[in-house]
């Protein structure tokens, strides 16, 4: 794993560019030591989100991010943006284990993330399954987080 001293690099190189006459070169430098960084801190972020991760806890009673990236493996027809979310927030109203209120639909060129909090695991599941299958999604990405219902006891 390369040292903080290179992620420093290439942030500040940038910043003293600034305050000189750059040369071709340092341009160059800074580019790539740029890139570098981009291209580490997104090999990081897939190696966190390959599994379902705890979220830090709320309350320390049950919370947890439900993170998963699926991508749709069937040939997908391009749609508007607006429509996908459209269809998907429809879908979710209808839908009686889904409560659409609380979950936020982002599409971006066929991707779908979606964000808010759930009952359970099936909700989420649920949740993501009818958005892959809303046509033109390419890709589905979950950020919810599930809070089981408390029992009550007395």
């Amino acid at each position: 794993m390369p040292s903080i001293s290179k992620y420093v690099a290439a942030i500040t190189l940038p910043l003293l560019l600034l305050a000189q006459e750059p040369t071709q070169e340092d341009l160059q430098k800074a580019m790539q030591n740029f890139l570098l960084l981009m291209e580490k801190s997104t090999e990081a972020l897939k190696e966190m989100s390959q599994t379902e991760q705890k979220a830090l806890p709320e309350s320390r009673n049950g919370w947890m991010l439900y993170y998963k990236d699926v991508k749709n493996g069937a040939k997908v027809q391009k749609r508007s943006d607006l429509l996908i979310k459209t269809q998907i927030e429809y879908r979710y109203f209808r839908d009686q284990n889904i409560s659409a209120s609380t979950i936020l639909v982002t599409v971006r060129n066929g991707i779908v993330e979606l964000y808010g909090k759930v009952h359970s695991t099936q909700a989420v599941k649920k949740a993501i399954d009818l958005a892959l299958t809303t046509r033109g999604v390419r890709e589905v990405i979950s950020y919810l987080i599930v809070k089981e219902p408390q029992k009550l006891s007395l």
